[in-house]
């Protein structure tokens, strides 16, 4: 699974899709997971509170946008011919058009381009936006140390926490609070349980297993894992459109040489292919699996074939590829999804990494889904916007045809759409399975606190970078004693 191991974490390498669900999503963290003063109106100031919305839609609507934060959102400077097709394809099957999908006031559902998390055509992530104008201040006490592994978080008799051990070249090192400090934990879905269970914060007969001394006995640490599971239907374009496809612009005729132009063009005015994330324009509709009125479907359109079913093995693989044909290709991701997976100790060597259970598609809801999803695709596929640009189906492939064969399909080819969350959700504290409070304070433990994905309940029907954003803001106040 994909990680932003660097300063910034997964916003400097994710595909900067600026979605945060909608309304019903945070009300939801409230009402049903009991996250209070997490509703859809305490979430949405901390959202705008850093946005800085680049496009039009601040003008019109500005209880759901505003300018001047620190987190730019714009459009993709770019369209690909294909992208345009397939909104045209979209309009043609009944899908309504959504020119923004972060508007609360109106129903998520329907096709058009996604915002994405860029400032003048470059990726807009959170060590240059936050962190990078915070270490230039020199009235703030803030030093970063890069290269750093964090062994584990040190506890007293009380199980208050006192600091950090941390390795830097191979030298160990212990980072200690100031007497009215909080370590604030922000390694991720993965990682956040991960180093709490290192420090004898989590399920008790785990620890035991691996001889962790137990700190507190916290059955929810590494559970409820969510990620979005996607499955993809791609085509071939004919010869005769050749080089329409985004991934024939940037190379050099059927090689894997780059091709400067794009670069160049990027390099003089910030725009062009290179700005594309590669699935900047999608939908989302609610399927005849949808329980509630919410889309369960998020469709993302990108303008390539892919090389394999896998859709992040295509990525992967793409850079070896030759002669690599023009197409298109629709992903499609259950947006709410049901199954839950859970993260686990390896041995108590903070070295050696967890073990990651995904669990995808044991809801079958989210079969059902992805399954509605590929047919969806389909359909767009055949609409008059594509008549003149599909040479043949690629994958799942026109033999795969009856609803066993399309989950079968699914179930060889499910992939990550990277949006992992859950693992240390908040919640009530007399709730067994949550880990930290409605504030984000690890329970059974004082001067901790996390900060990050993990903490979600739910996945919101959207993408999570924005959302982290947001729940950092919050953190922020709850530090300073400004929420309440």
């Amino acid at each position: 699974m994909c990680r932003g191991k660097l300063l910034g974490g997964s916003s400097a390498l994710n595909v900067a899709l600026y979605n945060r669900g909608n309304a019903d999503d945070f009300n939801r963290w409230e009402t049903e997971y009991k996250c209070k003063g997490w509703s859809a109106a305490d979430v949405l100031p901390h959202f705008l509170r850093s946005e800085d919305d680049q496009t039009d839609n601040w003008k019109t609507d500005k209880k759901h946008h505003a300018t001047g934060g620190e987190w730019a959102v714009d459009h993709v400077r770019y369209q690909n011919p294909l992208s345009k097709l397939f909104l045209e394809a979209c309009e043609q099957a009944g899908i309504k058009k959504n020119d923004d999908f972060n508007n609360w006031a109106r129903p998520q559902e329907g096709a058009g381009r996604f915002t994405v998390s860029q400032r003048n055509g470059t990726r807009c992530e959170s060590a240059v936006a936050f962190l990078a104008p915070a270490v230039a201040d020199s009235s703030r006490s803030l030093k970063v140390l890069a290269g750093t592994m964090v062994n584990k978080i040190n506890f007293d008799d009380s199980a208050a926490a006192t600091g950090v051990q941390f390795n830097v070249g191979g030298f160990d090192h212990v980072a200690r609070l100031a007497p009215r400090g909080e370590v604030v934990l922000a390694a991720g879905a993965l990682h956040s349980p991960h180093l709490l269970m290192l420090s004898g914060v989590g399920p008790k007969a785990h620890l035991q297993e691996h001889n962790i001394p137990v700190i507190a006995d916290l059955p929810g640490v590494g559970k409820n894992l969510q990620d979005h599971p996607a499955a993809v239907v791609s085509y071939q374009c004919p010869a005769s459109k050749k080089g329409i496809s985004v991934t024939s612009k940037l190379r050099i005729g059927g090689t894997t040489l780059p091709d400067p132009r794009p670069m160049i063009q990027w390099l003089l005015f910030r725009t062009g292919p290179l700005t594309s994330t590669g699935c900047d324009h999608g939908a989302f509709v609610k399927t005849s699996a949808a329980t509630d009125k919410n889309p369960d479907l998020q469709l993302r359109f990108l303008a390539a074939r892919a090389v394999s079913a896998d859709g992040m093995g295509t990525f992967a693989s793409f850079k070896k590829t030759t002669n690599h044909p023009d197409g298109f290709s629709l992903q499609s991701i259950a947006a709410r999804p049901g199954s839950r997976g859970r993260v686990l100790l390896t041995s108590a060597d903070p070295a050696d990494k967890p073990v990651v259970e995904g669990n995808y598609l044991t809801d079958k809801k989210d079969v059902a889904t992805i399954r509605a999803g590929l047919k969806l695709s389909r359909k767009i596929a055949e609409q008059p916007a594509f008549k003149e640009h599909i040479s043949h189906e690629v994958f799942p492939g026109p033999h795969v045809k009856t609803d066993a064969q399309l989950d079968a399909y699914i179930a060889d080819s499910v992939h990550t759409a990277n949006a992992l969350v859950g693992t240390c959700r908040m919640g009530e504290v007399t709730d067994p399975e949550t880990v930290c409070d409605s504030e984000m304070r690890v329970k059974g433990v004082s001067r901790l606190r996390i900060c990050d994905a993990s903490i979600m309940p739910a996945l919101p029907g959207g993408q999570s970078g924005a959302c982290v954003v947001m729940i950092a803001e919050r953190a922020a106040d709850m530090i300073m004693g400004k929420h309440k």
